[in-house]
């Protein structure tokens, strides 16, 4: 069985930076601006225990499917590794 060490949570938004200033706010993350200012931003736990959050901007409007993304690390795998349906 493989350990998860970390793993990320991906959320399509128009504003990323504003939606990730919330969320820093609401967790007390750290904030992660990105190269391109607007592109996406990311918040992490400062402690390294909490998921990071990132946010990436993306030109359409929401539509009817959800627009997160969880990502998970293992550290080893052990076996066949199936892909959970979406």
């Amino acid at each position: 069985m493989a350990s998860i060490k970390q793993f990320q949570v991906t959320f399509d938004c128009a504003e990323p930076e504003r939606v990730a200033r919330f969320w820093c706010e609401v967790l007390g993350y750290d904030l992660v601006p990105a190269q391109e200012p607007g592109a996406s931003a990311a918040c992490v736990d400062p402690t390294g225990v909490g998921p990071r959050l990132y946010f990436q901007r993306v030109p359409e409007g929401k539509r009817d499917e959800p627009r997160t993304v969880v990502g998970v690390a293992a550290t080893a795998v052990c076996g066949p590794v199936a892909r959970r349906p979406s």
